[in-house]
């Protein structure tokens, strides 16, 4: 599930599956999109904060969601690129706070962040090519702009884990806190911002990002192609066969 809690000038999202590492499902995407379009759209609001319960931030997407969607003969549009392409347009300033780990989407959604908090011990990874699957969330953009092309690489081809300390250093974290701190440091960064004027951010944040802006949306459509082709081949098949083999 996601919980949604708001207090003066923020809105904080947290991701509440603990009993599947916060696995996010096709509802919960929904539910996640849902609460960032009010958020932006609301005039209290200077400031959307993203966290996971229990000391994960995500597992990244359920499994079972991309079994089902892989089986369908005409599947419904992805839900998690739903909330990447909303996340994209969001003018309103977006912290994330991580703890544990942060897989597939989990890493690739924060990219779209304005500010990421990072706890020593969170686990940024991007296993899609193991799936036999490709980048997805316009990650084939942002990541080079973000991380370089070579730590990019490293991530969505290699497979590459990377930690807190070293998300940081990357440029993938922009702050590294003490284990059990990420979330309280998130809402901390978003308090400063509900002192300052709503339109002012929300003009920077706009301008900081129109360079980019047609490039991602391009690259967000271009992967979702080839992901959802991806998802019916025999590769991802068989890796979501194997892994669901050793679940039993």
């Amino acid at each position: 599930m996601i919980r949604i809690e708001q207090e003066r000038g923020l809105v904080h999202l947290i991701i509440d599956r603990p009993e599947k590492k916060n696995a996010l499902t096709r509802s919960m995407y929904e539910t996640l999109t849902e609460a960032v379009d009010q958020a932006a759209g609301d005039d209290s609001v200077h400031a959307i904060v993203i966290t996971g319960a229990g000391n994960v931030f995500t597992a990244g997407n359920d499994l079972d969601d991309f079994r089902t969607r892989a089986a369908e003969e005409n599947p419904e549009p992805s839900a998690g690129l739903a909330l990447i392409e909303r996340l994209m347009m969001c003018h309103t300033p977006v912290i994330a706070g991580v703890e544990g780990l942060a897989i597939g989407i989990g890493t690739t959604l924060l990219m779209h962040c304005d500010a990421v908090v990072a706890a020593e011990s969170a686990v940024f990874r991007t296993p899609f090519v193991d799936l036999g699957l490709c980048p997805e969330a316009a990650s084939t953009v942002t990541m080079p702009l973000h991380l370089g092309f070579r730590q990019a690489s490293g991530l969505l081809l290699m497979g590459d884990t990377l930690s807190g300390s070293e998300a940081l250093a990357c440029g993938l974290a922009s702050q590294l806190v003490t284990d059990g701190e990420a979330t309280a440091a998130a809402l901390t960064q978003a308090r400063k911002l509900t002192g300052k004027p709503r339109e002012a951010l929300r003009t920077s944040k706009q301008l900081l990002k129109a360079p980019w802006q047609e490039s991602m949306l391009a690259a967000l459509n271009r992967e979702r192609e080839a992901f959802g082709a991806r998802l019916r081949s025999d590769d991802c098949q068989q890796a979501l066969a194997a892994i669901g083999s050793r679940k039993r």
